[in-house]
């Protein structure tokens, strides 16, 4: 059964079929993106937490587990928990409870974390409670970049920790925030896991929810030969040491199917329902020297904590978003440039509440999500 429980994450055949059927017939969900914490122990320059609109500035500050427990009842259907947001999970002091919770009743469990604040025995409660995915946040292959880039960090004990996680039975998934700072680091990045024994690896491009992106050191890396020459160094290190490439295939726009209104959906600590995890706590950011303003409360579907789930999942507002949705999708993996998709969010072709997603970044792969 386990593996059945895994397909949200999987890339395989089933995956893709299983797309096909969800964009035609909306199931309950089998897992849910839940907010945890709205701390972090850590102050990094290129943060979306630095954005005024971040809901690290607002509301409650952790998941408790009462609210789990509930949102455990209402979504009876649940396979996995994928923990997510712009905190910290483990400052959240009653995280491994919760975890335990979850494991309790059967459901995995999917975590992204700084690396910071692990240790043995957390990791091994974790094995036991059904964690079966870590994501570890790095964004430096080096003492000096890491440090720069994680403020607060200490890159020797991220180092323990990811090597820690290397030796459990998690599947360790290491994710590299790509700025023009750090993309120098990709190969680097590669032998660091290979060192850890961790086997997946993801490169991200920065959400730029501030200045930051006409602010060079923490820009998206730019388009040149330097930079697709460092990308093909960072593939042949995967192929030669057997770590597992998961994202992007290059620098430019690359479209993704993405699955979350049609089987996750986002739910933030305060129980708001969200289209996607990008939307949430999101307001204004930057796309090659663009300022977009992203109208995050108009992809706030409902309150779940006020009105049932299932009203909230089955929704006009959700089916609107789903239809949009669908009208805009492309060939996964069509590619484009960074230009053409600029000129795609100043004007686009898709009218009413949900025009952004036509050039939605995390579906081009031009931010996080």
């Amino acid at each position: 059964m386990l593996s059945l429980r895994r397909i949200a994450e999987s890339s395989s055949l089933l995956e893709r079929v299983a797309e096909e059927v969800v964009r035609w017939k909306v199931f309950m969900p089998r897992m849910v993106d839940l907010e945890s914490s709205r701390v972090c122990n850590l102050k990094c320059p290129g943060c979306p937490r630095n954005s005024e609109s971040s809901l690290c500035h607002t509301g409650e500050r952790f998941v408790t587990l009462d609210k789990v427990g509930y949102i455990l009842n209402e979504l009876p259907t649940l396979m996995t928990f994928n923990f997510m947001g712009d905190g910290e999970p483990l400052c959240n002091p009653e995280f491994n409870d919760i975890v335990h919770l979850i494991g309790l009743k059967g459901i995995n469990t999917i975590v992204t974390t700084n690396g910071t604040l692990l240790n043995k025995k957390i990791v091994e409660g974790w094995i036991r409670d059904r964690v079966y995915r870590v994501h570890i946040s790095v964004d430096g292959a080096t003492k000096e970049t890491y440090e720069a880039m994680r403020v607060g960090g200490e890159f020797g004990k991220v180092k323990e920790n990811m090597k820690i996680l290397g030796d459990s039975k998690l599947t360790v998934c290491l994710n590299m925030m790509l700025y023009r700072r750090t993309i120098k680091e990709m190969p680097k990045m590669v032998e660091l896991c290979r060192n850890c024994r961790i086997e997946e690896i993801t490169f991200l491009m920065p959400i730029c929810a501030v200045d930051s992106d006409i602010d060079g050191e923490y820009k998206r890396p730019e388009v040149s030969e330097e930079n697709e020459h460092i990308f093909k160094m960072a593939r042949e290190a995967c192929r030669a040491l057997g770590v597992k490439w998961i994202f992007p295939t290059g620098l430019q726009p690359m479209f993704r199917r993405l699955s979350f209104p049609f089987t996750r959906p986002q739910i933030s600590l305060d129980g708001d329902v969200y289209s996607c995890c990008y939307m949430i706590g999101r307001g204004k950011t930057w796309f090659e020297g663009h300022l977009i303003d992203i109208p995050s409360k108009d992809y706030i579907m409902g309150n779940m904590f006020k009105k049932g789930f299932k009203e909230i999942w089955y929704s006009d507002s959700f089916n609107e978003l789903r239809d949009t949705i669908k009208r805009t999708e492309r060939r996964r993996g069509e590619m484009i440039t960074r230009e053409e998709l600029k000129r795609m969010r100043e004007n686009p072709k898709e009218n009413g509440r949900f025009k952004y997603c036509e050039a939605c970044l995390p579906r081009w792969g031009m931010a996080c999500s």
